[in-house]
């Protein structure tokens, strides 16, 4: 059967109370922006009944289906989608659907799964079940199998509609990106910082990007490898702000006037002054790190005390508990992992100490900091920014 519409679930969004009309609205104008980019035409319109979010193919839809799948399994806020064929909700009509469906896919075994979006629709799931279920036995000579079937033919009841279809999409979850607040990501070359923004992403943030280097005394290859990450990310958000920050300043005075072993920390301060000096300038509420408790010197909790005190915003670090085969995986599967693993010059480990401290004070550090001058070095690095805007 030809598909003639989309059927989508959302999960979390469902729990919300008041607000669940705005949710439900931003994830719709997300789906919308998605489609309208990679698939321009493909539906004729996208609206909300009963909890879930119905999509109407057009032709073009129908034969850019494939495009449509990918847009939606990467719009955070869907649960699973299915490609369906809408028809009238009779037993009838039903059961002819049925037994096309199931006669198309291979296998031996089938189930019949039917929903209603409410009970005031008069037919009953169990009834319709076990009549349709009846009705394949017998003219097709299909077994029952309710725990592990080959084929689910799935009768979603809708309103004044019925859907049928056979496969089912997972997407992320989460929350549509927007409905979680404007954040600044301090994303690294590294394979940290991208899964630690993916994570926020999910949860419904809209991400800007801040990256330090110590472009000349390093390669630019950590800028190049955070731009194709950003693009990887426009599948979740197709438009995304970037700002490059010469970290070789400060590192330089750093260098020249405090003691090597607090080098890491002090130059974590300044990035971290820095980050929310913009973040306050963009607008935005949050920080987010790629940081995980004990990964290295600069993560130890009383040294992430120590780089957070030059601070009044949230920090978010959404790894802080996993450990690095965790987050690997991870990266791997959002997609970042290859782009991740390609050699860089990290800024930080430009004239590393042979022995950092690992743990730090807030008074250690400010007694440190009395020989800069911070807050011309701050202001000057924001002065220098490069801001990119990157779009799909």
């Amino acid at each position: 059967m030809e598909p003639t519409h989309i059927l989508c679930h959302y999960g979390e969004i469902g729990t919300k109370g008041k607000n669940r009309r705005q949710f439900e609205r931003k994830l719709k104008d997300n789906m919308k922006a998605g489609l309208k980019a990679a698939c321009p035409g493909s539906y004729v319109e996208i609206r909300t009944v009963r909890g879930r979010i119905v999509i109407e193919l057009t032709e073009i839809g129908k034969e850019s289906l494939d495009s449509m799948k990918e847009v939606l399994r990467n719009t955070f806020g869907l649960v699973y989608f299915a490609p369906a064929t809408r028809l009238e909700p009779q037993k009838e009509v039903l059961e002819e659907a049925a037994l096309e469906l199931v006669s198309t896919l291979p296998g031996e075994s089938f189930r019949i799964t039917t929903r209603r979006s409410d009970q005031n629709i008069p037919l009953s799931t169990q009834k319709t079940n076990e009549e349709i279920g009846a009705a394949v036995v017998e003219k097709l000579g299909r077994k029952v199998n309710l725990t592990q079937p080959d084929v689910n033919c799935h009768i979603d009841l809708v309103a004044d509609s019925a859907f049928v279809y056979a496969h089912r999409i997972d997407g992320y979850g989460g929350l549509p990106v927007g409905m979680g607040g404007k954040v600044l990501s301090m994303i690294s070359g590294g394979i940290d910082s991208p899964v630690a923004t993916w994570q926020m992403m999910k949860r419904g943030a809209f991400v800007s990007y801040l990256h330090f280097h110590s472009v000349p005394y390093t390669s630019d290859a950590s800028i190049k490898k955070v731009r194709d990450v950003i693009k990887i990310f426009q599948k979740h958000q197709l438009r995304a702000t970037l700002f490059l920050a010469e970290l070789a300043p400060i590192q330089e005075e750093v260098i020249e006037k405090c003691h090597e072993r607090y080098r890491i920390i002090l130059y974590r301060r300044f990035m971290f002054r820095i980050a929310e000096a913009l973040a306050r300038q963009e607008e935005a509420h949050a920080v987010i790190t790629g940081e995980s408790l004990g990964q290295v010197a600069s993560q130890t909790i009383e040294n992430m005390e120590t780089i957070e005190a030059v601070t009044s915003m949230p920090i978010l670090r959404p790894l802080v508990g996993m450990d690095k085969q965790e987050i690997v995986n991870k990266s791997r599967v959002i997609g970042t992992y290859d782009i991740s693993i390609i050699p860089d010059e990290d800024c930080c480990a430009y004239f590393l100490p042979k022995h950092p401290a690992t743990k730090a004070t807030a008074k250690q550090l400010e007694e440190a900091e009395k020989s800069l001058d911070v807050q011309a070095l701050v202001e000057g690095t924001l002065d220098s920014l490069q801001r990119e805007v990157i779009e799909s």
